[in-house]
């Protein structure tokens, strides 16, 4: 394989060890769904379900049908669901395909059951409820309208019940994520009355596999854990105090190299805007790497990489391919050494939550927004 400028590693063993880890805390009757919307969680798509396939993970979760086609394409008999919404005239695709789609109206329902009907071929459903998160999902009081509907609907099968915690991972207390789970439960009563019973009924997301195992139902979503990463300070600090067994690794490290080495006296200013000045005279290295492949411009003149086992400070603006470091500190820099941005060298590490705190955000959107057109090697 050639090299390259900028690349993301992916642990096989990381990634396992954690497939492993969630599934042993799993109700008997749960089957493991993996999520892998926005690129896997920015680890690669292509790259995490051949390992998670090779792990013996029961179905995949994505958020479009292209994603969905192309895992279908890969695993053919794979359970694929479609989280998201799709448009109407992706209906076909999905269904010559086998891949199951959320739906929550009338309007999806009707168009199914006419794309359904005009195919003779079934389409797989399901449907997701209004519990307290208000995106998409049908009321509970929409649920006898709809019920009907499904009975009218011979080419469309109710085969899921789903919902989404709203505040599962940041509250101090389970209330309100009870609250949700109390009423996806009254919604699969009024289903049930009407004679309609899913195969799956799932609601479990990370953190609520981990901390509340009433949830696992039929199906979990397993998502940001399997990348090896905590849902929420609060998750992880909530697991250890009831002393869980469950040791998450992260699968990703972010590496670059350096491009350039440049002495710079006391005083230099450094990048666009002339925002910082080297406070000593120095070495700075130039690296080929910005926001355009998803490194933080809000990381300017506070991140940090690591290099040769030390910390080194971002100086000056993040640009959009480039940024520079203070590698003063750093004995016999050279051209192309690894750098890395997101992982472990040595006794430091910079985690997802690193950069998150840094910039005002949550690991969830740090690793999903690197750049999908970056190399995943899995190693």
């Amino acid at each position: 394989m050639k090299r390259c400028r900028t690349w993301i590693e992916i642990s096989e063993r990381a990634l396992v060890h954690n497939i492993e880890s969630m599934r042993a805390i799993l109700e008997p009757r749960a089957r493991f769904c993996a999520v892998v919307k926005a690129n896997a969680y920015g680890h690669g798509l292509k790259e995490v379900v051949t390992i998670a396939n090779r792990a013996g993970v029961d179905a995949y979760a994505v958020d479009d049908i292209d994603d969905a086609l192309y895992l279908q394409e890969i695993f053919p008999s794979a359970l694929i669901i479609v989280l998201g919404y799709t448009m109407f005239d992706r209906f076909k695709e999905a269904i010559n395909a086998g891949i199951h789609l959320t739906l929550y109206d009338k309007e999806g329902i009707e168009w199914a059951q006419k794309v359904g009907s005009e195919l003779a071929k079934t389409i797989n459903v399901h449907l997701k409820i209004e519990t307290g998160t208000q995106r998409q999902g049908a009321s509970l009081d929409d649920l006898p309208d709809l019920a009907q509907q499904f009975l009218r609907s011979p080419y469309v099968k109710l085969e899921g019940l789903s919902t989404h915690f709203a505040n599962i991972e940041d509250a101090d207390t389970s209330d309100f994520a009870a609250q949700q789970f109390t009423l996806l439960g009254q919604g699969a009563e009024t289903l049930a009355s009407y004679g309609l019973v899913p195969t799956y009924r799932h609601c479990a997301c990370s953190a609520a596999i981990i901390l509340y195992p009433q949830t696992h139902q039929t199906l979990v979503r397993a998502g940001i854990s399997m990348y090896g990463l905590w849902p929420s300070e609060s998750v992880q600090n909530t697991a250890r105090k009831l002393n869980m067994n469950l040791d998450l690794v992260p699968v990703m490290t972010w590496k670059t190299i350096v491009a350039q080495i440049k002495n710079v006296s006391m005083g230099t200013p450094v990048g666009y805007g002339l925002t910082e000045k080297i406070k000593r005279s120095g070495r700075i290295a130039v690296l080929p790497v910005g926001y355009f492949d998803g490194y933080r411009r809000s990381l300017s003149s506070i991140g940090e990489v690591l290099l040769r086992g030390q910390r080194c400070k971002i100086i000056g603006r993040v640009c959009m391919n480039m940024m520079m470091v203070d590698v003063s500190d750093v004995p016999s820099v050279a051209k192309e050494d690894e750098v890395i941005l997101l992982g472990t060298d040595g006794r430091h590490r910079i985690s997802a939550e690193d950069i998150a705190q840094k910039s005002s955000t949550v690991n969830y959107e740090v690793i999903a927004q690197i750049n999908r057109g970056l190399p995943r090697i899995i190693v």
